[in-house]
């Protein structure tokens, strides 16, 4: 994992990918499709960010106890991860209620998110072949975006990036990687809200 220094702080090149790709798909989003993203999409991401922050409370409770200022450094780590995770999409079937158009927006804004942070990944990690095939479906999904000019993205479309992308993705790393795992759960998430919408829920 590369690491770029701060100060005194080494900050995860993931890390910064992460902030990226949320901005990036942000304008992405308004360029193509003319219109900002929703607040479902900054509140997914600050319930994600703190939970899984304070989970290194709940899996590390005794250094918690004896270090309080370290949840500031650390994190819970994968299993951490995984409680964000859970936490995230509780709130994004919970949030349906009050963004109605989180059905439409969630698939478009999840494949422009992670596909996203994977350029972003590959060009910090200076990962050039994995970063140039990644900016090329990014490139691609653009297109057909601008192309359609829908809203709604099929399922069938969506299930054709996803699996696009976890296919690059198994090609320079393991199928069952964190990233992969990742998108597995939250693309699920996603496809569940788009199966609602193409009911008219």
């Amino acid at each position: 994992m590369t690491y770029f220094q701060v100060g005194s702080l080494a900050i995860p090149a993931v890390w910064i990918a992460v902030v990226g790709a949320l901005f990036v798909a942000s304008l992405f989003n308004w360029a193509v499709m003319g219109k900002k993203v929703e607040d479902w999409y900054w509140n997914g991401f600050f319930y994600y960010f703190v939970s899984w922050k304070l989970s290194y409370i709940v899996f590390n409770f005794n250094l918690f106890l004896d270090m309080p200022m370290s949840v500031l450094y650390f994190n819970g780590g994968e299993k951490g991860h995984a409680l964000a995770l859970v936490i995230l999409s509780i709130y994004l079937l919970v949030a349906l209620k009050r963004f109605p158009f989180l059905y439409e927006e969630s698939s478009r804004l999840f494949l422009l998110y992670f596909i996203s942070y994977q350029v972003i990944v590959g060009f910090l990690e200076k990962s050039s072949l994995e970063m140039f095939i990644h900016l090329v479906l990014l490139f691609g999904f653009l297109l057909l975006l601008q192309k359609m000019k829908k809203i709604l993205i099929s399922s069938q479309m969506f299930l054709l990036f996803v699996f696009l992308e976890l296919l690059i993705i198994s090609l320079f790393n393991s199928f069952f990687s964190l990233e992969s795992l990742t998108i597995i759960w939250m693309g699920s998430i996603v496809f569940i809200l788009g199966m609602k919408a193409d009911k008219g829920a």
